[in-house]
């Protein structure tokens, strides 16, 4: 009997960590070679299910996916990423947050590249109030005016 994604992703982390880095390489690398719709439809199942988890094993998971994603070479990162970041933008603002303070937790417990890559890809991601430790201004300041097209400057 196969197991569901939210099992899967529970006993993800409940996996001893040399075990959950072999096993999230695996899923990473399977997901980075699937075209663009199915790559999101099952980072999508993955990423809901996590968020069932308690938080003391998304931030295993999380920690995990980095490890895992600064070991990649920077083209299958930057898909994953790219991937991620736009699935994102259909959380809840307050699940994006925590995400992005747990990532922020972590980057003194990886490897010196690796916190290098992190922080790199800190800065290059959309949400750039978020990036950086920012994270506590923006939650004071709630979230922003929908920006408007470019060439509606005119218009109040």
């Amino acid at each position: 009997m196969a197991m569901d994604m939210k099992d899967m992703v529970a006993a993800l982390a409940k996996m001893p960590e040399e075990e959950r880095l072999t096993m999230m390489t695996e899923r990473l690398e399977m997901f980075s070679g699937m075209p663009e719709g199915q790559r999101k439809q099952a980072m999508r199942q993955m990423m809901e299910a996590v968020g069932t988890l308690p938080e003391s094993d998304v931030r295993k998971l999380i920690k995990t996916r980095t490890e895992v994603l600064c070991s990649f070479p920077a083209d299958k990162r930057m898909t994953l990423m790219g991937t991620h970041m736009s699935l994102m933008q259909d959380m809840p603002q307050e699940q994006g947050m925590m995400e992005m303070k747990i990532v922020e937790s972590i980057v003194p417990e990886l490897k010196p590249e690796h916190q290098k890559i992190v922080m790199e890809m800190m800065k290059s991601m959309p949400m750039p109030a978020m990036a950086g430790g920012a994270m506590k201004e923006m939650a004071v300041a709630g979230p922003s005016r929908p920006r408007k097209a470019w060439w509606q400057f005119w218009k109040a």
